[in-house]
């Protein structure tokens, strides 16, 4: 079924990444775009004046006023339903409310009827009963699908960000939905956190990708299972963050290109800690906290804490700091031209929980070949 002009909406939409590839589609129109985060819906509309961005609680939207807004037609629905509940980093609660929203997303897919769904959400969701509860549902709405857990590296990030990725199609779009191989992997040799030496990714992929054990058992539940590498070279993190201007400049401060308010402890404890090393003073912490990344590695998952050296491998490899917000969404894929409004910890939310700029381009490409 072909139609002249695709009506994009994206749900819980945050800074629209889901949504940002379709603009460059001359058949797509952005349609609406709906979150109920008041710093995200200012700073999308401050870098794109007059897009059609609701700032409205989902869970109260009907799917009648989503049809209604975006022109009596829905083609292409996008979403990312709250991962908090499901993620390994979050609560893990199956009681946690947040985690109604995917059969939330479900509800409003199944009634709205696009031709294309895809939905993005952390590894461990695909292991609950809500997730599989959500394929049944779409499934019994006549919608083919496909699912699998992408690592943001192997399709040319610098961070080893995985995510579940859900695409379905209308059954009279008379296609198959497919994820695309892995693009990117190649046999450069990248700094290891674990062995502190250069490798290449074939020789331990999980431990160089950042891999756990978890996410490679749900993995082989899904019907997409990949496990190439390709042939382009992941960028080095050195080769990411290049090119900034210096810190303390102008243009700098306009970039949002600025140290955080470190403490005390936090400089003479990271101050000493080598590139790609971490440090080992103390046992209350995660194995995986206070690290500092390095230039020829490749950086883990950026969490919306990651100027808190507490919480992850998010200290810069030369400097004694950590990330600065610009750092951490050159990683997640945003241009320099997207504005971050203050306050900074705010924006910083926004970034930890912005979709990795290389997984929407997997999605984007994935209905885009299967619509044109």
């Amino acid at each position: 079924m072909r139609c002249s002009r695709l009506n994009v909406v994206e749900l819980y939409a945050g800074t629209a990444r889901s949504s940002q590839p379709f603009r460059s589609w001359k058949r797509c129109s952005i349609a609406l775009l709906v979150d109920n985060d008041r710093l995200a819906n200012k700073t999308y509309l401050h870098n794109f004046p007059g897009s059609p961005y609701l700032k409205h609680d989902i869970g109260r939207l009907t799917a009648h006023r989503i049809r209604t807004l975006a022109g009596g037609r829905v083609d292409i629905l996008l979403g990312c339903p709250p991962c908090q509940g499901f993620s390994d980093t979050g609560t893990r609660d199956p009681e946690d409310p947040r985690n109604s929203h995917l059969a939330r997303f479900g509800y409003l897919a199944e009634t709205l009827e696009p031709l294309a769904v895809a939905m993005e959400n952390v590894p461990l969701a695909a292991a609950t009963p809500q997730f599989w509860a959500f394929v049944a549902r779409m499934e019994r709405a006549g919608y083919a699908w496909t699912a699998g857990i992408i690592n943001a590296a192997l399709y040319g990030s610098v961070q080893c960000r995985q995510r579940l990725v859900y695409i379905a199609l209308r059954r009279d779009v008379r296609a198959e939905p497919r994820l695309p191989p892995p693009s990117h992997g190649g046999y450069r040799r990248y700094f290891s956190y674990r062995d502190r030496s250069m490798k290449i990714l074939y020789g331990d992929r999980p431990a160089m990708l950042g891999e756990a054990p978890a996410p490679q058992r749900i993995r082989r539940m899904l019907p997409w299972d990949d496990d190439a590498v390709g042939r382009r070279n992941i960028p080095y993190l050195e080769e990411v963050l290049d090119g900034l201007p210096r810190i303390g400049s102008p243009a700098a401060n306009s970039l949002c290109h600025r140290p955080w308010a470190h403490t005390r402890q936090q400089l003479q404890r990271m101050g000493a800690v080598p590139e790609g090393d971490r440090w080992h003073g103390g046992h209350d912490h995660y194995a995986s906290s206070y690290g500092r990344l390095h230039r020829h590695g490749l950086a883990r998952t950026i969490t919306r804490y990651f100027a808190n050296p507490g919480s992850g491998r998010f200290w810069h490899p030369t400097e004694n700091r950590a990330l600065t917000l610009r750092e951490a969404a050159r990683i997640q894929g945003f241009p320099d031209s997207f504005i971050f409004l203050p306050p900074n910890s705010w924006a910083a939310d926004l970034v930890g929980n912005a979709l990795d700029n290389s997984i929407v381009t997997v999605t984007y490409g994935s209905i885009r070949a299967a619509l044109e």
